[in-house]
């Protein structure tokens, strides 16, 4: 039986998604999720631009491994080490001790090499230097023209999230490279991401280290646990059972870890809000039979008895956390959907003239200002009028395009002036609201005139499924008309819809016409399930307040 040698990816992925891999009686997964594709395929054309600019960069000092075959790699990698040479691009290393490694570059260090990734992300908390004299924030960072002179800038954090996912690869590759008798001894690793580093560096580009000592002790024991699970899991046993974690939303293994499951199990049931895996195995292990919770069980839970137990467990807010868990489950149990947060049924926000609005945005540019117009609550009178434009967008563009969408908003609001209506638009979340800040003419009209569709729901009401409008909505009956709808999708499509897709300028009108009227589905739906009698009264709260530019610019 050949030896199993596992990536750099599975010590910072759930342990079950090893188990299936290796798991004979698994299913093969299908092709990957087109939007979660066009991401991979963004992140290798990343590194494939990163790599291209160190050629004329560092010029004889870097060596870029280009061979087809596995093992040529391999042998072309170690060539270059032997050699010394500074920087060693697409480097492959040899199978050791379990694992396989392929770091996106090899960066001369001492008597070795550190292993440096490129990542198509953020790698500062912000760009923007802290000028603060009280500020301890501090990052260590090189120029691409030398990587391995490395100097500590301060007034600059590393993002917290990404580095911990980026320095458990990078842990690997050390643990590699040591093995290997190749490792340049610091405890370090980098990372060349999409930060602007000329704060740091003078320089748009450079490499982001992180310290790795702390990082090694966690990735030793997830490590030694995956190869355990792999193992198990090739000659039929079960070391880990599937528990639904946050993680679970863009895994390809989810189908099928939530059929072996079953329907009754507690953290598939719970949509939304999910706990960690560490207090779902204390709940398994103490509601449940150590193997099993179900989502009966779970409903029952007495959320004040864990309070010391959750507490012992280290996770921010924890009990708040599982008292939203055991809530959910007993709305599943009931099969309740939305339910209010206070003892009566709030009013739901209204206007003579309903605006329901939606930008659609790629990296850089708002390309499409999305808005569905209506008489009050009559949504026979809807009809939906995008601003929008399908050519490639610069920033020029871009202006244009919002002045044009800020006539036909000025207009509107100025005959509603004229007949003394009243106008309000509704956006889902802050994205539109912070997005069109930058527009002043958009923002001066806005202002006064918005509502936060989102952050009132989420004040007046508890749903079953998460806030997104792609969970709520349906919870009332509406649905988008194609099964990719999404915005991975559409950064696809809007690409397509440059290249001059007919079919994919439609599809892009088509998914922002039903954001927009989802919006008013979920307002016409929550008025619709009001109970009768004095029993819906609304507590004397506040009304919604308006949202402005001014109040939500961050």
């Amino acid at each position: 039986m050949a030896e199993i040698a596992l990536g750099s990816y599975p010590a910072k992925r759930c342990a079950r998604s090893t188990h299936n891999r290796f798991d004979p009686t698994a299913p093969t997964l299908g092709p990957p999720d087109p939007a979660r594709q066009a991401l991979v395929d963004a992140g290798i054309a990343f590194e494939a631009a990163v790599v291209e600019t160190l050629a004329p960069t560092l010029g004889d000092g870097v060596v870029v491994v280009d061979a087809a075959d596995w093992s040529a790699a391999v042998e072309q990698t170690a060539a270059a080490m032997d050699a010394g040479v500074p920087v060693i691009a697409g480097a492959r290393l040899p199978n050791v001790n379990g694992r396989s490694g392929a770091p996106d570059l090899l960066i001369r260090h001492g008597d070795g090499y550190l292993p440096v990734d490129i990542k198509n992300h953020k790698t500062l908390d912000s760009p923007t230097r802290s000028t603060s004299p009280r500020s301890r924030a501090s990052v260590q960072v090189a120029p691409l023209s030398a990587p391995g002179q490395i100097h500590t800038v301060t007034g600059l954090r590393a993002d917290s999230g990404k580095r911990r996912e980026d320095a458990m690869q990078l842990a690997h590759y050390t643990r590699m490279l040591q093995d290997l008798g190749r490792h340049g001894g610091e405890l370090i690793g980098g990372v060349i991401g999409a930060t602007d580093l000329t704060a740091a560096l003078g320089t748009a580009q450079g490499v982001v280290w992180h310290p790795l000592e702390d990082t090694l002790a966690r990735y030793d024991e997830e490590f030694a646990l995956r190869l355990r699970v792999a193992e198990a899991a090739r000659e039929g046993r079960e070391l880990v059972r599937p528990v639904r974690i946050s993680e679970c939303d863009s895994c390809d293994w989810f189908p099928h870890c939530a059929q072996v499951a079953g329907p009754d199990d507690a953290s598939f049931a719970v949509l939304t809000g999910h706990l960690s895996l560490p207090e779902w195995r204390h709940l398994y292990d103490t509601v449940g039979d150590g193997a099993r919770l179900t989502v009966e069980e779970l409903a029952g839970v007495d959320v004040e008895a864990h309070r010391e137990s959750f507490a012992a467990l280290g996770q921010r807010s924890g009990l708040t956390r599982l008292a939203n868990a055991v809530r959910r489950a007993a709305m599943t149990v009931t099969g309740v959907d939305v339910e209010p947060n206070g003892s009566g049924w709030p009013d739901v926000p209204t206007a003579d003239i309903e605006i329901d609005f939606d930008i659609e945005h790629d990296m850089d540019h708002i390309y499409q200002w999305g808005v569905r117009i209506r008489d009050g609550q009559d949504d026979a009178t809807a009809r939906y009028e995008p601003t929008v434009s399908f050519d490639p967008m610069d920033d020029a563009g871009e202006a244009a395009l919002a002045d044009e969408f800020a006539d036909w908003l000025e207009a509107v609001l100025a005959d509603a002036r004229r007949t003394g209506r009243s106008v309000t638009v509704f956006h889902w979340s802050p994205v539109e609201i912070h997005k069109s800040a930058k527009f002043p003419r958009v923002a001066a009209a806005l202002a006064g005139h918005t509502v936060d569709l989102m952050a009132w729901f989420k004040a007046e009401f508890f749903a079953r499924t998460s806030s997104s409008i792609k969970a709520v909505a349906p919870l009332f009956g509406f649905d988008w008309d194609h099964e990719d709808s999404g915005g991975l999708t559409a950064l696809l499509r809007i690409e397509q819809a440059r290249a001059g897709s007919v079919e994919a300028k439609d599809w892009c009108l088509r998914y922002n016409c039903d954001d927009t009227a989802a919006q008013a589905a979920i307002r016409d739906g929550l008025r619709a399930l009001r109970p009768p009698g004095p029993a819906a009264a609304r507590r004397s709260d506040r009304p919604p307040t308006p949202h402005t530019p001014s109040a939500t610019r961050s």
